[in-house]
């Protein structure tokens, strides 16, 4: 620290012009003054010897700070005693003269001594100065946030990574703890492994996360190595900090997406085992329908009835089986929204107790669109919003441009339980669902359809008032889109 200080104040010094100028005049007064003790030495106490001492005050002045550049002082000083004492003083003897020859000398050797250590010494600070900005730059260029604590566990370094990720200033991090900073901490995290790099002396590695602020949480790869003192003793450790948040991010998409192959493939044997089953139940109905038409059994009807509906509603899951385990790219041709959303009303069967409110924009232009895959885009948010109103409730269905007037938007609402908070980034998932039926495949294959057309589909709902799902389509495809199809 004080070798840092002292660097410091030299380049102050070699950058400050005024400071520059005040060492002038002090080193010009501290000579005239010389001149005068010596003038005052010779001439009025005609005596070589006394006052010399003085001599050396410039000349150590000038070894300081001009370094082997002292010597031309001390040269002047040493001529300017030895001249006035061999021509002014009387009855000099060859002794004294000797003396004050030796004297001369004695300049010049102290101005060389000092001159050349002091030019050493500054060659030495440059050289730890260029080396210290070096390593400045060095970890500022770092992608990674670095950091050096001492051993109370406090930042004394921090490299601009840190700032940026984290936005903050130099000042507000220097000499915090590092549980502070990132734990926002009052104590020592009881897994801290700094105590056993500060005793054992050996890098130590591993992964930290870190909650950040809306419930954002970052992951990070830290590595701890100590900085040894010439002793051989920890003074301080470097601690290396790398975000892998986002390699995370790719290990979980990963293995979601193989996890996801997998069942793909399994739904599809799957499926293709029960369509025949289920073909054989339907024809077996029909048969039986047609041989008990003139029996007035209620009750068979009727069971024959829900046969038929439970077969039916079995194909659609196997539909949607098959759909997400083959899901397929949409064949882009003109596509009439608010027709498709009639056909899908017509086609399901909506109970007595809900009402369904339509406001389809005639204005809405025809777009490109794989018109199958709009029609289960629709048909599965309808039959998701009746569902939710068990109860009855209103189901309000609409169409219109968006403010850009780049996209057609599609809004279902519907007023029944609504969905909680926690479970809202999840509707979307494969396989999730609060429904004591089906396999929660409908609004994944609707995100899946709606993705494909370059669209977006997003969700509303509060608990007790309902929910209202937005669908998106760009009315105008990319060239590259279309041509593709």
């Amino acid at each position: 620290m004080q070798l840092k200080k002292q660097s410091n104040l030299m380049i102050e010094n070699e950058l400050n012009p005024k400071l520059e100028q005040r060492k002038k005049l002090t080193l010009i007064i501290t000579i005239i003054a010389c001149v005068i003790i010596n003038g005052y030495s010779t001439f009025i106490l005609a005596k070589e010897i006394v006052y010399t001492h003085f001599f050396y005050i410039p000349i150590i002045l000038a070894g300081l700070w001009y370094h082997k550049k002292a010597i031309y002082i001390a040269a002047f000083l040493g001529a300017l005693h030895v001249l006035t004492a061999f021509f002014f003083i009387p009855d000099l003897s060859a002794l004294r003269f000797f003396e004050t020859l030796q004297r001369a000398a004695i300049f010049l050797t102290v101005a060389y001594v000092i001159g050349y250590v002091s030019e050493k010494r500054a060659n030495a600070e440059k050289k730890i100065i260029i080396e210290r900005d070096r390593s400045q730059k060095i970890l500022s260029a770092i992608g990674e946030a670095v950091y050096i604590l001492d051993p109370g566990l406090n930042i004394t370094e921090v490299n601009r990574t840190h700032l940026k990720m984290f936005d903050m200033k130099i000042e507000e991090v220097i000499g915090m703890k590092c549980y502070e900073l990132f734990f926002n901490g009052k104590e020592i995290c009881q897994d801290c492994p700094l105590t056993d790099v500060f005793n054992g002396g050996k890098c130590v590695r591993m992964e930290r996360s870190i909650p950040l602020s809306r419930g954002v949480t970052k992951y990070f790869d830290v590595i701890f190595c100590p900085l040894f003192d010439e002793k051989g003793n920890v003074v301080e450790v470097i601690c290396d900090v790398r975000d892998v948040t986002k390699q995370k991010e790719m290990e979980k998409k990963l293995a979601h997406s193989e996890r996801l192959a997998a069942i793909g493939e399994l739904s599809s044997g799957v499926a293709h085992e029960l369509r025949q089953p289920l073909g054989v139940i339907n024809n077996s109905v029909y048969f039986i329908r047609k041989k008990l038409e003139d029996i007035a059994q209620e009750k068979v009807k009727r069971h024959l009835t829900i046969l038929e509906k439970e077969v039916k509603h079995a194909n659609l899951l196997i539909i949607d089986l098959l759909a997400f385990a083959r899901f397929e790219e949409p064949v882009l041709k003109d596509c009439n929204i608010n027709q498709v959303v009639e056909e899908v009303l017509f086609s399901i069967e909506i109970p007595p107790k809900i009402e369904v409110k339509k406001e389809l924009k005639e204005s809405i232009p025809i777009i490109l669109a794989d018109t199958y895959q709009i029609q289960r885009v629709c048909f599965n948010l309808i039959s998701n919003a009746m569902s939710a109103m068990l109860e009855g409730g209103n189901l309000e269905i609409r169409t219109d441009k968006d403010k850009d007037g780049e996209n057609i938007v599609i809004s279902i609402a519907d007023t029944g339980e609504g969905i909680p908070e926690e479970n809202i980034e999840k509707v979307f998932e494969p396989f999730f669902t609060t429904k004591a039926r089906g396999f929660g495949l409908g609004l994944s294959l609707c995100k899946k359809y709606v993705e494909a057309h370059r669209g977006r589909i997003g969700i509303e709902s509060e608990v007790g008032k309902g929910t209202t799902l937005i669908v998106k389509l760009p009315i105008n495809q990319p060239v590259s889109f279309k041509n593709k199809n």
